[in-house]
């Protein structure tokens, strides 16, 4: 089962990964294998942002 579970998250690393964006296919490589930990629940009470969003905050945060 272990096996399984690490093949589905780095297979999700890895797509995550293919875009025009290196960046960009990091940060969803990293989000799904995290979101893929949380219960539904916490999914529900605490989205992760998309990559334009979080971009757009962390360019205002470099910003000030």
């Amino acid at each position: 089962m272990s096996k399984l579970l690490f093949f589905v998250l780095l297979s999700s690393f890895c797509l995550g990964a293919c875009s025009n964006d290196p960046y960009q296919g990091v940060y969803e490589g990293i989000k799904n294998q995290n979101e893929s930990k949380k219960t539904p629940q916490e999914k529900e009470l605490n989205p992760t942002p998309s990559y334009d969003a979080y971009k757009k905050e962390r360019s205002q945060q470099s910003g000030n």
